[in-house]
C-alpha cells in the first residue's frame, strides 16, 4: 500500500457529464465536478456558495406565470418589468426599482394595463431605442413604452410611417432589434424568415423609397405677401410669380413660410393638389390666391383665415423632409429596405445580434446579413446574406457575450456561441455543454447574461433548475453549475445596479406553501419575485450579514424576539441566522411571524438550500497505471476555504450512508456568546471510508452560511 497526496486546485470545468466519468485523458476531467450544485465557479478557478434569493413581493398572479425584462434611462437608473395576468383576464405591467416596487402617486402599486396576457408571455421580446422600449409579440402589434414628463411611464401602440402592408390581425413582427442606426423587425408568422428594416436614421419610418425635399423638378415659385399682413404664407391676397411659359397644376411646388406665435418665419413646401391649372403662356402672370377662386389667374388659398393648413388643396413639407418618391424611381441609400432569407426549409427566425454585421439565428441555421462589399452598410442596392451554419436556434432570446452571442439550439438542450474565428475567416457556432450536455437535458427556455463582477451565464431550464455558466473564454473557463431551490424558477432577467457596480439576477419563482385551511392537504402554489443576492463581500466584518436563504427577508434593528413580515411563507418550516448564530428551525406562523429563543439586533429568515460539491473520481497515474478501477481509500481530505464557516466533508451518497464529518471552528479563544470569525486557510478531517473503487468525496453546506472552497487536497491510499 501507498499513501498518495493529491490537490485539486481549481473547478474551471464545473459540472461535467456522468459520461465523461471515464475519461481521464481529458484535461477538464481533472478541474471537472461529478455534482456542483449551488456553487458558483469563479474565473480565478475557486468556487463560492451562491447567495440566497432574497423575497421582494408576490408575482401579479399566483395561477398564471410573469414575464421579467428590463429598462434603464439616460441616468443610468434601472427598472425590472413585470408582465402578467390579472384573474379578470387582464395583462399588467408592474415596475420594480431600488429592490422595491415602484409606488403611483396615491400610494399604491404602479400598474399599467397591456395586450398581453399569460400565454403570450413566453415569445415576448423588447429593444431598447434610446429612452423607449419597444416591445413584440407575433399576435399583438408592436407597442412601445416610454417615460412621461411626470416621471412615469405610458405604454401605447408604436406608430410607423410606412408600415409594411403584410403586417395585421395575429400577423406582427415577432422581434426586433437595432442595427447600423436602423430599427430592424423581423418574422411575422405569414413571412417568417423576412427582415423589414427602416431608414437611417429614421426608426419610426420604414418606406421604401423616399426624396428629400425640395424635389428635384419643382419649380421655386416664391409666396409674396398680397394681404397686407407681413406674411407669406399663402393666404387670400398673397400671390406668387409665374414667368413667360411657367405653368401651375397638381403637383406643381411653391415656397413660401409657416409662423409661430412670435411671428417668426420658418421656410415651407406647398404642393399643390387640386385641379386648377394657371399657365403664363404670353408673359409673366402673377397668381392670387383666394378661398373661392373664379379667373384663371387664381387658385385656392394655402391657409385660411385662422392660419391653418387648407389640407384640401394642399401639402406641407419642412424643407429637408423625406416624401415617398414617384413611381419607378431607385431608392435612396438610407431608404428601409425588406429582405427575406433564402431558407431552403421551414421554420423562423428566432433571434437577432447586431455585431459588424446582423447575426441571426432561425431554426434552421445561423445567418449574418450586411452590406454587398467589406466594410460597406446594409443598403437597398448593396445588401448580402450568408448562411453561416445549421446548428438551427431555439425561440429563447439570445445573450451578447463580449465577442460572441450566446444562444439555445434548436432542440433547447444545447448552449451555443456563435463568434467569429478568425482561424477559419467565418462565424461558427461551438457547443458549450459539449461536455456538461446532462444539465440543459430537461430543456432551456430563457437566458440572461450577468458580466459583473463575473460573467455569469443563467439559464432557465424547463423543470424550473437554474443553471449558471461562468463564461470567460479567453482565460478558457467555462464552468456550468446547478441553481437548485425549493420550487421552480421560471423567468428571470439581469439589471444593471450602478450604485453597488454589478449586475442583479431577477427571478419570478413558482413555491408551494401549506393551505392555511387545510394544512394536510394539497399545497397552494404561489408565485413570488426574489432576487438572487449579490456575493457575500470580502469587506463584510461578521457572518451576521450573511445571506443564504431562499424567498427570505432580513431585519435589522433594536433586538427583537418576534420576527414578522414572513406571510409569504406562512406554514413553511425555515431556517434562521440570528447575529450571525444558526437558529433551530422554525414553523411560520399563519400571520407570518416566528418567534426567536433570543431577541437578535440582525436577523435572516427564508427556505434553506443545499450547496454541494463532489468532484470526479479520483485519479492518480503511478508506476503500475491509473488508479482507476483499482482498490483504493482516501484517508484525510483538507480543503482551503476563503472567508467561510459551516461545512461537512465525507463520501457523502446513499452508498456511503452519507456520512460526512463536520468542518469544526469554534476555539477556546472565541467567546462562547457570538459566533466564531470567518475562516481563512485550511481544513482538514479525517476520511470516514473503507476500501473501494470509487475514490469520491464530498463537500457539503447545508447551513445559512457562507462557503468559498479555493483546493481541495485529498490523501489516496492505493492498495499495491
Amino acid at each position: 500500500m501507498s499513501l498518495v497526496p493529491m490537490i485539486l486546485t481549481n473547478f474551471t470545468s464545473g459540472e461535467l457529464s456522468p459520461r465523461l466519468s471515464g475519461r481521464v485523458d481529458v484535461a477538464k476531467y481533472f478541474n471537472g465536478c461529478q455534482t456542483l450544485e449551488n456553487f458558483l465557479v469563479h474565473p480565478h478557478g475557486g468556487i463560492t456558495r451562491r447567495s440566497g434569493m432574497r423575497y421582494v413581493a408576490d408575482a401579479v398572479s399566483h395561477g398564471s406565470p410573469s414575464a421579467l425584462l428590463s429598462f434603464e434611462d439616460a441616468q443610468g437608473q434601472a427598472w425590472v418589468l413585470e408582465f402578467g395576468e390579472r384573474a379578470d383576464g387582464q395583462g399588467v405591467l408592474r415596475f420594480f426599482y431600488d429592490g422595491g416596487r415602484v409606488q403611483n402617486a396615491q400610494g399604491g402599486t404602479l400598474e399599467l394595463s397591456t395586450p398581453y396576457v399569460a400565454s403570450h408571455l413566453a415569445e415576448l421580446r423588447a429593444v431598447q431605442d434610446r429612452q423607449e422600449l419597444i416591445l413584440t409579440h407575433p399576435l399583438v402589434a408592436p407597442q412601445v413604452l416610454s417615460r412621461t414628463e411626470g416621471g412615469g411611464f405610458a405604454l401605447a401602440a408604436l406608430s410607423l410611417d410606412a408600415q409594411p402592408e403584410t403586417w395585421g390581425q395575429d400577423n406582427w413582427p415577432a422581434m426586433c432589434c437595432l442595427h447600423e442606426d436602423r430599427l430592424v423587425f423581423a418574422a411575422t408568422k405569414s413571412e417568417p424568415f423576412t427582415l423589414w428594416f427602416s431608414r437611417t436614421s429614421g426608426h419610426r419610418d420604414f418606406r421604401l423609397c423616399t426624396r428629400e425635399v425640395p424635389l428635384t423638378g419643382w419649380d421655386d415659385f416664391e409666396i409674396a405677401d398680397g394681404s397686407g399682413d407681413s406674411r407669406a404664407d399663402g393666404r387670400a391676397g398673397d400671390t406668387f410669380l409665374l414667368l413667360g411659359g411657367d405653368c401651375f397644376s397638381q403637383d406643381s411646388a411653391l415656397c413660401g413660410d409657416v409662423y409661430d406665435e412670435d411671428g417668426e418665419a420658418t421656410p415651407r413646401y406647398y404642393r399643390y393638389t387640386g385641379q386648377r391649372i394657371i399657365t403664363a403662356s404670353s408673359g409673366s402672370l402673377r397668381a392670387t390666391f383666394r378661398d373661392a377662386p373664379s379667373t384663371t389667374a387664381e387658385i385656392e388659398s394655402v391657409r385660411k383665415a385662422d392660419g391653418a393648413l387648407n389640407a384640401g388643396f394642399w401639402e406641407e413639407f419642412e424643407v429637408g423632409a423625406r416624401i415617398h418618391a414617384d413611381p419607378g424611381s431607385d431608392p435612396l441609400d438610407d431608404d428601409g429596405l425588406e429582405i427575406t432569407l433564402s431558407a431552403q426549409q421551414g421554420g423562423r427566425i428566432c433571434f437577432l445580434a447586431p455585431r459588424d454585421k446582423l447575426w441571426i439565428g432561425a431554426t434552421c441555421g445561423e445567418w449574418t446579413v450586411s452590406g454587398s462589399s467589406l466594410g460597406a452598410p446594409v443598403t437597398p442596392g448593396g445588401v448580402k446574406a450568408d448562411r453561416q451554419g445549421t446548428s438551427g436556434a431555439a425561440q429563447a432570446a439570445a445573450c451578447p457575450a463580449g465577442h460572441a452571442t450566446l444562444y439555445v439550439q434548436r432542440s433547447g438542450r444545447k448552449v451555443r456561441e456563435m463568434a467569429y474565428r478568425f482561424e477559419s475567416d467565418a462565424y461558427t457556432s461551438r457547443d458549450l455543454t459539449l461536455l456538461s450536455a446532462h444539465v440543459a437535458a430537461p430543456g432551456l427556455t430563457q437566458l440572461a447574461f450577468a458580466q459583473e463582477p463575473d460573467p455569469v451565464l443563467f439559464c432557465v431550464r424547463a423543470d424550473g433548475v437554474l443553471v449558471a455558466m461562468t463564461y470567460l473564454p479567453d482565460q478558457d473557463v467555462c464552468a456550468f453549475s446547478r441553481i437548485v431551490t425549493d420550487g421552480a424558477v421560471e423567468a428571470a432577467c439581469v439589471v444593471s445596479n450602478d450604485a453597488e457596480g454589478r449586475d442583479e439576477l431577477w427571478l419570478v419563482v413558482r413555491r408551494s406553501v401549506p393551505d392555511p385551511a387545510d394544512p394536510d392537504g394539497q399545497p397552494l402554489t404561489r408565485r413570488f419575485i426574489e432576487t438572487l443576492e449579490p456575493a457575500f463581500s470580502e469587506d463584510a466584518a461578521s457572518v451576521a450579514e450573511a445571506f443564504f436563504l431562499d424567498a427570505g427577508l432580513s431585519y435589522a434593528g433594536e433586538p427583537v424576539a418576534e420576527l414578522t413580515g414572513l406571510a409569504h411563507l406562512a406554514g413553511r418550516s425555515v431556517q434562521v441566522l440570528a447575529d450571525g448564530a444558526v437558529l433551530p428551525e422554525r414553523i411560520v406562523s399563519a400571520s407570518g411571524s416566528i418567534t426567536l429563543p433570543r431577541p437578535a439586533s440582525r436577523v435572516h429568515a427564508g427556505l434553506g438550500y443545499t450547496s454541494t460539491l463532489k468532484p470526479m473520481r479520483l485519479e492518480f497515474s503511478g508506476a503500475r497505471g491509473s488508479s482507476q478501477t483499482r482498490t483504493k481509500r482516501i484517508t484525510e481530505v483538507s480543503v482551503r476555504l476563503h472567508r467561510s464557516l459551516g461545512g461537512k466533508v465525507g463520501p457523502g451518497g446513499e452508498q456511503n450512508g452519507g456520512h460526512l464529518e463536520p468542518l469544526l471552528y469554534r476555539t477556546s479563544a472565541d467567546p462562547m456568546d457570538g459566533p466564531p470569525a470567518l475562516f481563512t486557510g485550511d481544513k482538514s478531517v479525517r476520511f470516514p471510508q473503507g476500501w473501494g473503487t470509487d475514490g469520491v468525496l464530498t463537500v457539503v453546506q447545508d447551513q445559512p452560511l457562507p462557503m468559498t472552497v479555493l483546493l481541495v487536497a485529498p490523501t489516496l491510499a492505493i492498495n499495491e
